[in-house]
């Protein structure tokens, strides 16, 4: 109010301070939006002593904005935001040793879920998976490690990259199965790829003795385990809730050459075989996931390079 003037403004939620009327005809006032307030058309009059004004309307729009997490953190809803879209790529795993084949790439998931304003979720981002040339460890988020072997490592798994209210998850993004260790016998197995509700095969080695690819994670099991050549001393295994399975090898002098790690996901991809004498087979992809509710959901299996990534938006 200002001498005697006052603004109202249609429903709850608006308020109207610092009303100041600069001419017979004109006024300036704050308006502050609560958080809860409705979105949509409202009405604004003006009363004076010589009446009520005809009604303007202004709108009140959803807030509108976007957060890119490339390693993990909390997302605070937005006040005033009852729904997000949450776009997850995982991680894409390792190459093998010795010149083997690219690691399988991420998958990527994208959908819109409702949500409270002010409820915290929690974001995790799949690393890549180490190349076999180094540690073969498997990506951050649930990729499994490469075999290691006197003839080369298989490539590591990648990380699934996912966003849950407390434990439950909404959306999971299924990491790429690491690659075999190559060997001079013939070409090793390329990761299978991550992402879809199935995750992709890990190609088994083209060399005689070589591994036999992982299986791809699924929505309620994970992917098999790669055939070993042989007997290694530490064979593959398969893929598990949230783990992909490690890959077929063994340490000193046991001839063989690494399987790739199995791809994170809602279940991971199965461990590559070990090659006897041979090249490794590639590790299975892990499977990606939308929780029930999830509206316009859309997966793209084996987009993702390098390190997976979150990126959250909201009024769009």
């Amino acid at each position: 109010m200002a001498g005697g003037t006052t603004v109202d403004v249609g429903g709850a939620g608006i308020t109207v301070t610092n009303v100041m009327v600069t001419t017979v005809a004109t006024l300036t006032g704050s308006f502050a939006i609560a958080g809860s307030a409705a979105t949509g058309g409202r009405a604004v009059t003006v009363t004076t002593a010589d009446g009520t004004s005809n009604a303007l309307t202004f709108t009140v729009n959803v807030p509108t904005g976007i957060q890119t997490f490339t390693s993990g953190g909390t997302f605070v809803v937005p006040a005033g935001v009852t729904d997000i879209t949450i776009d997850a790529s995982g991680g894409q795993g390792g190459g093998g040793a010795n010149g083997g084949p690219a690691g399988g790439r991420g998958g990527q998931v994208s959908a819109r879920l409702s949500v409270v304003s002010g409820e915290s979720l929690t974001v995790r981002v799949g690393g890549q998976g180490e190349a076999g040339s180094g540690t073969a460890g498997g990506g951050a988020n649930g990729g499994g490690a490469g075999g290691t072997a006197q003839f080369g490592n298989g490539g590591g798994g990648g990380g699934a990259s996912d966003v849950r209210r407390g434990t439950t998850a909404l959306v999971i993004a299924g990491g790429g199965g690491g690659s075999g260790g190559q060997t001079a016998f013939g070409a090793a197995g390329a990761g299978g790829a991550g992402g879809g509700p199935g995750g992709g095969s890990g190609a088994t080695s083209a060399a005689a003795g070589g591994g036999g690819g992982g299986g791809g994670g699924g929505q309620s099991s994970g992917g098999q385990a790669g055939t070993d050549a042989g007997m290694p001393p530490s064979p593959a295994s398969a893929g598990a809730i949230g783990a992909g399975g490690t890959g077929g090898g063994g340490a000193g002098f046991s001839a063989f050459a690494g399987g790739g790690g199995g791809g994170g996901g809602v279940y991971g991809g199965g461990g590559g075989g070990a090659g006897q004498n041979s090249s490794g087979g590639g590790g299975g992809g892990g499977s990606s996931f939308t929780a029930a509710g999830a509206t316009g959901v859309s997966h793209q299996p084996g987009v993702q390079s390098g390190a997976g990534r979150v990126v959250i938006s909201w009024g769009n």
